[in-house]
């Protein structure tokens, strides 16, 4: 969300990136879109990766004590 104030305060502040400009035009909205596709796919993943091991969990064998 920080990317995207930057992107419309950049016109009103001096905005600085590691002593350089902010990027401007498409090479800011790249960088943003892959940002936003990782982000997209790591919570994918996360969300996979919980639903999954949660039914494993669910099915494990009960054991009974005797």
């Amino acid at each position: 969300m920080l990317s995207l104030f930057a992107h419309h305060a950049e016109a009103f502040f001096k905005v600085e990136i590691n002593g350089r400009d902010y990027p401007d035009g498409m090479t800011e909205h790249a960088i943003f879109a892959g940002i936003a596709i990782t982000v997209l796919v790591l919570m994918s993943y996360g969300i996979y990766a919980g639903v999954r091991d949660f039914l494993r969990w669910k099915r494990r064998p009960v054991e009974v004590k005797a």
